[in-house]
């Protein structure tokens, strides 16, 4: 299940369980009439890879209350390639509309640079910015797709391919950046690192966080130790009751920290140091006093 944090020990237990609870919320969505008040959520998770934006999908599946799409869904069947793109956006918010729920979930995780475009095309929605050092994403990037991973992402960041969604909406400074440190024999955990630039990049680039109200920062590492506090967050911030610590049951905490020990260059690893502490500033300062 990607980034979600299980014990080896509990999968098969846990795949059962699951399997249980989609008939069983399946069953009740088709008996009754959820969105009783006409009003509907969409939350889009957005961020870099390796994020933990599985992880709050998961935990969204768990609350009955909801339609998930994943990255790979009927929302994206019209990508020939990957099957990750999102359908033209009429349609996407035509086949949301259909959804008798209150909160549709979604993770378009390669369509993040285009945030501002999806909340101005779906009634409703809101962004839930995943972010988690780049240490552990960089290191998580290369040991899940290889360690060439990290220089085949930033590559089209560095030739201005605007056809790749890598480098679609990409400032000048950021693909600057990019193209100063590009190399096809480059250190690959400082590829990595520079991509998890790239995209974190976007949250300001793209104003979300001046915008309070509809995008929200959620720090992957809170989420690992803490997931009930941080849920509590979220569903706050979507405006939508909090389900109950049922829809966290699963999480654990081993992912965080595993990437500390990676070797990445001293000018990325500032130019990453400094983007992770303008994260943790604008996430500290939107921490309510008390949940």
């Amino acid at each position: 299940m990607d980034t979600y944090n299980l014990k080896p020990s509990d999968i098969t237990a846990h795949n059962v369980a699951f399997g249980i609870h989609r008939i069983v919320k399946n069953v009740r969505q088709k008996a009754a009439l959820h969105r009783s008040d006409g009003q509907q959520t969409v939350v889009l998770i957005l961020g870099c890879q390796r994020s933990g934006t599985s992880l709050t999908y998961w935990i969204f599946e768990r609350d009955y209350n909801t339609k998930i799409y994943r990255e790979s869904s009927a929302l994206s069947s019209q990508d020939e390639v990957e099957r990750l793109r999102l359908n033209p956006l009429p349609e996407i918010r035509e086949t949301i509309a259909r959804q008798d729920v209150p909160i549709v979930v979604m993770k378009p995780l390669v369509e993040s640079q285009r945030a501002r475009e999806l909340l101005e095309a779906l009634p409703g929605s809101k962004v839930l910015w995943l972010y988690r050092h780049y240490q552990d994403v960089a290191s998580s990037n290369l040991k899940a797709f290889g360690m060439d991973n990290g220089i085949n992402d930033i590559r089209p960041i560095a030739a201005g391919d605007e056809s790749n969604w890598r480098a679609q909406n990409a400032t000048e400074e950021t693909r600057a950046i990019i193209r100063r440190h590009f190399a096809e024999d480059m250190n690959p955990y400082d590829a990595a690192a520079l991509f998890w630039y790239a995209r974190n990049r976007l949250f300001f680039d793209q104003g979300l966080d001046r915008d309070p109200g509809r995008a929200m920062l959620c720090r992957y590492e809170d989420l690992a130790v803490d997931p009930a506090r941080m849920m509590k967050r979220v569903y706050a911030f979507i405006g939508t009751p909090y389900p109950g610590n049922e829809i966290v049951q699963d999480v654990h905490p081993q992912s965080v920290g595993k990437g500390k020990k990676i070797a990445i260059s001293p000018e990325v690893e500032q130019l990453c140091n400094d983007l992770w502490e303008r994260l943790e500033t604008h996430y500290e300062e939107r921490l309510p006093q008390a949940i």
